[in-house]
Parts: structure tokens; sequence; C-alpha cells
């Protein structure tokens, strides 16, 4: 049939979300009952949320070592512009002092 629209979804999980819990997979060599099942699904997740804030912490630590260098690296080019400018001020005036003295509009 041409013309004819078909719409796929595709719902894909991972980590914790992806481990199945159900008694036939998770339960029958242990014989485990729902209430069990469902405290070591809590347990995973729990571990997952845990490994999850370590490398947020991990990240946040980078990151801000990133940004700490960023700053001094601005600070140091900001105090070499200024200095560069204020040496070109100065060497400005004198040049057109020197300039007008010799083409004695200025005493």
């Amino acid at each position: 049939h041409r013309g004819v629209v078909q719409e796929v979804t595709l719902n894909t999980k991972h980590g914790v979300e992806a481990k199945s819990y159900e008694a036939r997979y998770l339960g029958e060599a242990a014989k485990l009952k729902p209430l069990e099942i469902e405290l070591k699904r809590l347990e995973d997740l729990s571990e997952s949320i845990v490994k999850d804030f370590v490398y947020m912490r991990q990240r946040e630590e980078e990151m801000r070592d990133t940004n700490e260098s960023t700053n001094s690296r601005v600070l140091y080019f900001s105090l070499f512009s200024l200095c560069c400018l204020v040496g070109l001020a100065t060497w400005q005036v004198l040049y057109l002092r020197k300039f007008f003295k010799a083409k004695k509009l200025i005493e």
C-alpha cells in the first residue's frame, strides 16, 4: 500500500529502568517474595542515584576548575591590555608634544 503513513515509536530505557524485576527473571532461583523484589528494585534505584550524584559532583569540580582558570586568564589579559593602552597613550602624548614643539605650535 503506497501512501500509507505509519508512525513508529521507540522507547529506550537504560540503567535501573532497563533491568527486569519480574519473578521469572529475578525471583525463581531465590524464591523471592514480591515485597523482596520491590525492595531489590528500590535498592538498585538508590545506588543509581548515589552514583549519579557522585558523577555530578565530579563534573561540578571540573567545571569550577575550568571556570577559575578562565577567570585568571581573563584577568591577566585585561591587565596586559590596560598596560598596553596606558603605554601607547603616554607615547602618543609625548610624541605629539615633541611634534608640536618642533613645528613651533606650542612652547
